[in-house]
């Protein structure tokens, strides 16, 4: 069984549906999965994890700052090599998605074992499942 930690931070609730929705079709493929906001998460809790996902929407073209702050908390954290995956919601452009992908490939030298997921907010929990369902079934194939 894989521990899987997923850290994110929502504005208008399109990134917490797509956290939830992963963290449901993981634990029905029979992972451990804890999902946290990012002021609850230090970098022990980081470490302890087998496969970390960070999500994030974007605001005014960059990452909020709760998930930024919560970079620079962690930036110390042994992730090297470490499996993960990022995603993102947004209402207009997106960037989000490339600062936690760069952030977790370069900073932390973790190995994203999948692109991440790139959604753009709606109400319409139809279409997130549509969107999710392929990207956490390639994160299942790669555990």
């Amino acid at each position: 069984m894989t521990k899987i930690l997923i850290v994110y931070d929502s504005l208008r609730g399109g990134t917490k549906r797509i956290a939830d929705l992963v963290a449901q079709m993981l634990t029905d493929s029979r992972h451990q999965v804890a999902v946290s906001k990012p002021a609850k998460v230090t970098a022990a809790d980081l470490e302890a994890a087998d496969f970390l996902m960070l999500g994030g929407p974007t605001y005014h073209k960059d990452l909020i700052g709760p998930m930024k702050t919560f970079l620079f908390k962690v930036a110390d954290a042994k992730l090297e090599g470490k499996p993960g995956a990022a995603f993102s919601s947004f209402g207009w452009s997106g960037e989000s998605l490339g600062i936690l992908e760069d952030t977790m490939k370069n900073l932390f030298k973790m190995n994203l074992v999948v692109d991440g997921l790139k959604l753009k907010q709606t109400p319409v929990m139809a279409k997130v499942k549509a969107a999710v369902e392929p990207f956490v079934k390639q994160i299942d194939a790669a555990l």
